[in-house]
């Protein structure tokens, strides 16, 4: 049966190659006996093209307050060992730099990265990209707050008029038109996930009037965002909830005419995703903490939004941007075909014998596939073109996010690798293996963020004979007879057995319909 659905396919694109030959013959004929060839060849082509083409979800949510966001705790901290995409040996972007010492300004300032000329000390402002609003200075407004905190994931420090910072004592300055007696201070963590306590904090201070101002050493007249790294970067999947499309949010605004300032900067997190901070500023990247100027801008926000976990709630977004602009943003970066192109399979009509390709993510340790030869024997038989993705070989993100690009569907169990999915072409598969036990998670992490990315989502659960568990522990261990119990027992116990103990023996016959719905997807 499901050879035969992929057959019926390939079948239609031979028949359909002839009836399109007759097609086009008639529609010359029509040209000839129209007086059409008195034109010139270029509206025939026009003409002969025209009539050819005439033929949410909610983030799942733990019981206990726990959030899926805690899988990082045991997801793979070095690049090396998450998914293939999740390496930071990447050739350096071409248009973003990383500085070294003998390149620093000789004010004492730390720039990672540059795709235009250093700014002059009296300004480094310029126009917008072509196309683009002129960036619009914000305007002080005495009855509202600097900085809020009230949101549970992230606090949120804006300075509009005359703010400065000064990265040798981790503190931005805000210089108020009318002084109050008593000037405001706040500490806050300069990332997307305030609670984490390693997260490095920025100090950010009103001054009063009796205080003296810090006296700038460098004048912009952009703004600029100050934010930290770190945390549990170094997973992909952090790598882009916690930073990626934060920072999407928080800059995309300002149409590149922004100035980041980085604490905490970690060297290879720039170098690696170079492609996308080029698509965010024209300007150098600060490093904070080795910054010795007072820098001085008419804007600066202190922080990072951001709205869920690796998602985008359009009605929280001054800008209405969607998980699908932040996609097709990244694909702009990478230069990667237009949101228009279709995916690979329907694209190339012109060869009756393709078949659907699809990317097979195989993790290194926990949660892997058993049976990884099988799955890719019988992925076959389905119909499919596999490129199997190796973490230890396919480390320069650049080339892999051209392969990913090049694939209907990508594949993988329940983990960071999945993040790929970001890759791929709108209406693209994710065909999502999710481990026995943590059902209850797996919407939040990866189903709902597909289908906010204009992807498709086909999500297959295994049952307990398909985990190497039920060999572990057996029929009447409460890992297998009542996952509910563990679930209770806090956030520690599901990471323990169902994330880091359990791998898949995957039954290719039980998850056959779940690839055909990928493959009527594709179709």
């Amino acid at each position: 049966m499901a050879k035969s659905a992929m057959k019926q396919g390939i079948w239609r694109r031979r028949i359909g190659a002839p009836f399109a030959a007759v097609l086009v013959a008639a529609v010359l004929a029509v040209v000839v006996f129209s007086g059409q060839f008195a034109k010139g060849p270029n509206d025939l082509e026009r003409t002969v093209s025209s009539k050819l083409e005439g033929e949410d979800t909610e983030q799942i949510r733990l019981e206990d307050g726990q959030s899926p966001n805690k899988e990082a705790a045991i997801e793979e901290q070095k690049p090396s060992q998450a998914a293939a995409i999740d390496q930071d040996d990447n050739t350096l972007n071409p248009g973003l730099k990383q500085a070294s010492g003998d390149e620093r300004s000789a004010g004492g300032s730390d720039s990672l990265g540059k795709e235009s000329p250093p700014q002059s000390q009296e300004g480094d402002g310029g126009t917008a990209e072509s196309g683009a609003e002129p960036y619009i200075k914000c305007t002080a407004q005495s009855d509202i707050k600097i900085c809020d905190l009230s949101n549970p994931r992230f606090d949120i420090c804006e300075l509009c008029g005359d703010a400065r910072t000064i990265g040798q004592s981790s503190t931005v300055v805000y210089v108020p038109q009318n002084r109050a007696s008593n000037g405001e201070e706040w500490i806050i963590r300069a990332q997307s996930r305030k609670h984490l306590p390693w997260i490095k904090k920025v100090t950010i201070k009103s001054v009063n009037s009796s205080e003296p101002e810090p006296i700038c050493t460098s004048k912009h007249h952009i703004p600029a965002i100050v934010f930290a790294l770190g945390g549990l970067t170094a997973n992909v999947w952090h790598d882009f909830s916690d930073v990626l499309v934060p920072l999407f949010l928080t800059a995309r605004q300002f149409n590149r005419d922004v100035q980041l300032i980085i604490t905490n900067n970690q060297p290879w997190f720039i170098k690696k995703y170079s492609a996308i901070f080029s698509r965010l500023t024209r300007h150098e990247i600060i490093d904070f903490d080795s910054d010795g100027q007072i820098r001085c801008y008419p804007h600066v926000i202190v922080g990072l939004r951001s709205h869920r976990d690796l998602g985008i709630d359009p009605s929280s977004s001054p800008q209405n941007y969607t998980m699908v602009d932040f996609r097709l943003f990244v694909r702009e970066a990478y230069g990667l075909p237009a949101a228009e192109v279709d995916i690979p399979y329907k694209a190339d009509k012109d060869d009756p014998d393709k078949k659907p390709r699809i990317m097979l993510i195989d993790r290194g340790k926990s949660r892997r596939f058993v049976n990884v030869a099988h799955v890719v024997q019988g992925l076959d038989w389905f119909g499919f073109e596999v490129v199997k993705a190796d973490p230890k070989i396919d480390s320069n993100l650049d080339e892999f996010v051209r392969l990913v690009d090049s694939c209907d569907a990508i594949m993988g169990v329940h983990g960071a690798g999945l993040t790929n999915m970001v890759f791929l072409r709108s209406g693209g598969v994710v065909v999502h293996i999710v481990p026995y036990g943590i059902k209850f998670m797996a919407d939040g992490f990866y189903g709902a963020p597909a289908r906010d990315m204009g992807l498709r989502h086909v999500e297959y659960s295994i049952s307990p004979e398909e985990s190497t568990l039920l060999e572990k522990y057996g029929w009447n261990h409460t890992v297998i007879n009542d996952p509910e119990t563990i679930r209770k027992g806090g956030w520690e116990k599901v990471a323990e057995f169902y994330m880091s103990k359990q791998d898949i023996v995957l039954n290719m016959t039980r998850f056959g319909p779940s690839l055909l719905n990928a493959i009527e997807f594709i179709m």
